[in-house]
């Protein structure tokens, strides 16, 4: 099913020209090519699995054709977190392996949207220190704004807009200042630590402005999409329609995909949204309150969040309600929306939505940890895979540090798992590998290459090998 998300999604294209849906008037025609999910999410899914210079290719029909040098789009209207997740994607490529002369041509639009959205942040920081928004970014969270009847009351400090910067001025000035002192360019590498500098105080101020935006709601503690609300999302849009927290479906999503939330934060959203009926079978709904409309093409975000901070069940949940009922029975074609509880007809297919299972089954198998120099290898795999006899098994995966790979074996009838994991030369990240077995039998120890290894938890089941290693590491956990 992954594979045929990442085959669904080559053939939408033309070329390596966006499409955002198949049908014409149904997300093919051209006014929706320029939309900002379509050009990140499909990068993204082509650097998780390993298509680097097609990624490359995407970002210089999106950055050529779509942004002009002033950072705007040509689309409809823009989505002020994407803006920052094209940062991210940008860097992503570069960091994975991609030709640094893709940043290099398109960088006068790259910075254009880096500039934008510094702009936007200059502005929300002449509120009062004192403010709830202080610092936060400003603007339409969704571009579908455009056709509401108020647009400008959209222009409102989501928090996802924030959270996607900081990550990705952080992503992105790294990338810049490794370049910039690769080719010594003073200038470059400045800009890039320009941008660290930003992204630091962006997430100060992002926390300050959490706090000071939970609302109480008898017992509960709530944490809303736009800074500085008086009343949570389940009070004021069954009021109002339109109020500006009807688009919290995108702002949740985006949130917990950048990174930047902590733990608490997370779950605070995902507790919040299940108690208000705003999650289906685990699966983030769409479009008001209430509406029992799976969100497929967002839902990978909230499933990432899941994943970065260890909520395995529900991202399993999440995965396996996409797959029954995101993807249609037999062709696996997904539709944007699907309603539950009714007759009324699914969405348009599109590519986003297509590939979620694509997203969530790298992340399941490798996944990054964006605020620490960790990859995690069989993080949220599902434990009847390590069912005694089974393999699971992963090889030339990028990250950041190079490519690796790893087999799992299950020999749980002699009470062992037997992993090897390859590693490129000297890398650079914390190797943590989990074992999810079924029944959770508890790990009792643990060899690395034939010598006693105490770098376990068995709590949390994982192995940890510590950054610097490189070529096989043979592991074997007994229980």
């Amino acid at each position: 099913m992954a594979r045929f998300g990442l085959v669904r999604d080559l053939m939408t294209r033309v070329g390596d020209f966006p499409k955002y849906g198949a049908v014409d008037k149904d997300y093919a025609g051209s006014e929706h090519d320029g939309f900002p999910d379509t050009f990140t999410v499909d990068t993204t899914a082509m650097l998780e699995w390993g298509l680097i210079d097609r990624a490359g290719r995407y970002i210089d029909n999106y950055f050529g054709k779509f942004v002009r040098e002033d950072g705007s789009i040509l689309y409809r209207g823009p989505e002020t977190g994407q803006y920052g997740r094209m940062l991210t994607v940008v860097a992503q490529y570069a960091e994975y392996g991609g030709d640094p002369a893709v940043l290099l041509r398109n960088r006068s639009r790259i910075d254009g949207v880096t500039k934008l959205l510094l702009h936007l942040r200059k502005k929300a920081k002449q509120l009062p220190t004192s403010s709830p928004a202080y610092g936060m970014i400003a603007g339409w969270s969704e571009a579908d704004a455009c056709l509401d009847p108020d647009p400008p009351r959209y222009m409102q400090p989501y928090f996802s807009n924030s959270t996607e910067a900081a990550r990705g001025f952080r992503d992105l000035g790294q990338v810049w200042m490794k370049i910039g002192k690769q080719r010594k360019n003073a200038e470059m590498a400045a800009w890039g630590e320009r941008l660290i500098r930003e992204s630091k105080e962006l997430r100060t101020d992002i926390q300050n402005a959490i706090s000071r935006s939970l609302l109480k709601d008898g017992s509960e503690t709530i944490l809303p999409s736009i800074a500085g609300v008086k009343e949570p999302f389940h009070v004021v849009v069954p009021r109002d329609t339109a109020d500006p927290q009807f688009r919290s479906y995108r702002a949740y999503m985006e949130m917990m995909y950048s990174g930047s939330l902590t733990k608490g934060e997370v779950e605070r959203i995902v507790r919040y949204r299940w108690k208000h009926h705003d999650t289906i079978l685990g699966v983030p709904a769409a479009y008001g309150y209430k509406t029992g409309v799976m969100a497929t093409f967002l839902s990978y975000g909230h499933g990432y969040g899941l994943i970065q901070h260890d909520m395995i069940r529900e991202a399993l949940l999440m995965t396996y309600s996409v797959m029954a009922h995101g993807y249609t029975r037999g062709t696996w074609t997904a539709p944007e929306t699907r309603p539950i509880f009714d007759d009324s007809p699914a969405a348009p297919y599109c590519t986003p939505a297509q590939l979620v299972v694509t997203l969530m089954t790298k992340w399941m198998l490798v996944f990054e940890d964006p605020m620490s120099e960790t990859v995690w290898l069989g993080k949220a795999i599902p434990r009847k895979w390590l069912e005694d006899g089974k393999t699971v098994s992963a090889s030339g995966v990028p990250t950041r540090w190079g490519r690796v790979g790893y087999s799992i074996v299950s020999h749980l009838k002699d009470n062992k798992i037997e992993a090897m994991v390859e590693l490129p030369s000297r890398f650079g990240a914390a190797t943590r590998l989990r074992l999810r077995p079924p029944g959770t039998p508890k790990m009792k120890s643990v060899t690395v290459n034939g010598q006693a290894w105490n770098q376990f938890d068995a709590s949390e089941e994982t192995v940890t090998i510590p950054s610097g290693r490189s070529g096989t590491v043979k592991i074997l956990a007994e229980y």
